[in-house]
């Protein structure tokens, strides 16, 4: 006769990533450049640019248009194509 029995196993998952400090300023300009990258958020690495600017809006960087501010002082825009499909 066969017998079965549910079992939970434990596992510790190690992540890489990284630390960035950065100034007021610094982080309100890479927001700036940020704010300019289209794309799909889905289907493109536009979707990391926008996790990493909400990150950075969700701790206070300011990312709205004042003279002098560097969204107000960028210009042009980054596209990225959508990833490749896997054969």
């Amino acid at each position: 006769m066969a017998v079965a029995e549910k079992t939970t196993v434990e596992r510790v998952v190690t992540e890489d990533g990284f630390t960035l400090k950065l100034t007021v300023d610094e982080a309100e300009t890479l927001v700036a450049v940020l704010a300019r990258v289209g794309g799909s958020p889905h289907e493109s690495p536009r979707g990391n640019a926008e996790a990493v600017m909400k990150a950075l809006s969700g701790a206070g960087v300011r990312n709205y248009w004042v003279e002098d501010h560097p969204s107000d002082l960028a210009s042009g825009s980054i596209q990225f194509a959508d990833y490749g499909t896997e054969s």
